[in-house]
This record gives C-alpha cells, structure tokens and sequence, in this order.
C-alpha cells in the first residue's frame, strides 16, 4: 500500500517541517513508512526510532534497512503504544502514520509521544476518512458480512473509521495536550491492483479488521468469499486493473 498511498507520506512529512538533524519518533512504524523517507531527510546527523506492536513489522523494517544501507533508522518492538521505553523530551518531533485509530486509547497514547518528544517539537498523524469516502476497505467489509457475523464498527471504538475527520482528530491531538493544532482531509489513491483476484489477495493480507474474521472460516467458506468478492470487484472493474481512490485525514500538533 505504500506506494499509492504516498499521498499521505508527502502530506505528513510536509506537515512535520523537518529539518536536518533532527531526531525522529515514528510510532506503529510498520515496516518503515514514513520512517525511510523521514531518515533520509534528516540526513546523517539525524535519526529515526520506530515503535511497533508487531515483532514481524520490525524484522520487516530491519530487513529493508540492512538491505537498502539505511544506518540513521532504528526499529524496536514495544508492549504497549502507552510504554514507549524512551527518555522523556528525547525527540524533535513524532510521527503516527494510520496507525492511531485502532489504539483503545488515542488520547492516552499521544500522551505518551508529547511526553517522549521536546518543547517547541510537531506530532504529525494521519487516519483513513469514513467508510462512505473509502471504499477500498467498505466494500471488502461489506462482502464478508454476507457470509461472516463479522460485527459493523461502533462509533468510539478502535478500527479503521474511528477517527474519521479533520475536527474529530485534531480534537484528539488537543485533548492530548498538543496546542496550535491543524488538520486538512484529501484525496489519495489507495490501491492499484492488476485485476480482482489481485486485490482480493492484499486486502485479506493487510486490512487488519477482516484478518481475524477470514481467519475463523473454513475452506469452503473461504472460498465462497473469495468468489463473491472477485465477482464484485470484477464487476466494477470489467477492463482490468483495480485502482480505487479513499479519503485520508492528517492532523498536526505542537508541544508547548
């Protein structure tokens, strides 16, 4: 998803007005967006440290590191995105890319980045946008509720739509205690398949809501699922390629 997603990287690293040297915070790094661009814009007096719950999104990051010579970027598993393990007012600035909605305590874990990050320093965090502007991930939910009891998203909790508009996460960022706040919500492309089966096989992958449901199925109803949504999506992209656009939502903040 990273590449046609980029959008949102340039928008938060635009946001995030970073300078050479600086000291870089990226929490749910996943496997190093924007971590990699970041570490290349703070050049080599500067530094990235990315946060992840899963010890497999960090071997990933480590690997690509190693692979690609990047030396100013660092990853760490972590047990809770409220224990950060790292000296307060250590970092210029903090990063939080799609990963802050499905946190139980947003609030609570900005707390935590403002406490690890200096006075004066920016948080920069996007979200996805509500399900009617993100089909991407509306209609894969909407084909496995026709064979799962996959639940629908309450309102206020964790999941992809949880902080799904400019004021909503500007007003958790405020909440955190994070002052001249700013926030903006645009278009991006999300996702650039080569047909339907190929976009089938991402989205099981990757969209963390359907991974546990699907995984619950049997083979046969895995099956029926998979047939249903490449007909669907076949249907809506009968010459080929799938490319859908979504809506992303970027709030900065800064320590006071």
């Amino acid at each position: 998803m990273s590449a046609p997603t980029s959008a949102i990287t340039e928008n938060m690293l635009a946001m995030a007005r970073i300078r050479s040297g600086d000291r870089f915070l990226d929490l749910a790094c996943g496997v190093g967006d924007p971590a990699f661009a970041i570490a290349e814009r703070v050049g080599p007096g500067g530094s990235v440290l990315g946060l992840d719950l899963s010890p497999e999104m960090v071997e990933a990051a480590r690997a690509w590191a190693e692979q690609h010579n990047v030396r100013n970027a660092e990853f760490r598993e972590i047990p809770s995105e409220l224990d950060l393990g790292v000296p307060e007012s250590s970092f210029d600035a903090a990063t939080c890319r799609l990963g802050l909605m499905f946190m139980p305590d947003p609030v609570a874990a900005l707390r935590a980045v403002r406490a690890a990050i200096r006075p004066g320093g920016r948080v920069v965090v996007s979200t996805w946008g509500p399900p009617e502007r993100n089909p991407h991930f509306a209609l894969p939910l909407e084909i496995v509720r026709r064979h799962t009891d996959l639940p629908p998203e309450e309102p206020g909790t964790p999941g992809l739509f949880a902080l799904p508009t400019p004021d909503r996460l500007a007003s958790t960022l405020t909440a955190a205690g994070f002052a001249a706040v700013e926030a903006t919500a645009f278009e991006t492309p999300v996702v650039e398949a080569k047909d339907a089966g190929s976009y089938w096989y991402g989205v099981t992958a990757m969209m963390a809501p359907l991974v546990p449901a699907l995984g619950s199925l049997d083979e046969g109803q895995l099956q029926a699922v998979r047939e249903d949504a490449i007909a669907t999506i076949g249907e809506l992209f009968p010459d080929g390629p799938v490319e859908m656009s979504g809506e992303a939502v970027v709030t900065a903040g800064v320590k006071g």
